[in-house]
């Protein structure tokens, strides 16, 4: 039986073709990587941002890479809001204020910027 319901390995999809599009971060692709052959539904996993939170955390712990930050932000947005990628834009923004609040780190908020994205 098919079902709408993605896959974590759907939503980090999903995610990354947002973030970066071109592939130029390492620590983005890396998130595919880890998560592409998880095909359990992204709703039912426990605490899903904070595993891709610390994932994005583990894979680029410098922090040179806020995409990687933003790209775990919104792959845990798409698991409860599938239809919420349609617009690139404003599904960064709606992602990054849903994982981070008033509290956005200057360091994805400057990314977010970068991209046209304002907050």
């Amino acid at each position: 039986m098919q079902t709408n319901t993605p896959t974590v390995s759907e939503v980090v999809h999903e995610a990354v073709a947002m973030t970066d599009p071109d592939g130029h971060d390492d620590a983005i692709a890396e998130m595919l990587e880890v998560f592409e052959d998880d095909d359990r539904p992204a709703q039912g996993v426990e605490d899903l941002p904070e595993v891709f939170g610390s994932t994005a955390r583990g894979l680029d712990p410098e922090g040179d890479s806020p995409g990687a930050r933003v790209t775990a932000a919104v792959a845990s947005f798409l698991a409860t809001q599938p239809e919420g990628g349609d617009d690139r834009q404003a599904t960064l923004r709606v992602a990054v204020r849903t994982a981070y609040g008033d509290d956005v780190p200057e360091r994805v908020a400057g990314w977010l910027r970068e991209e046209g994205v304002h907050i």
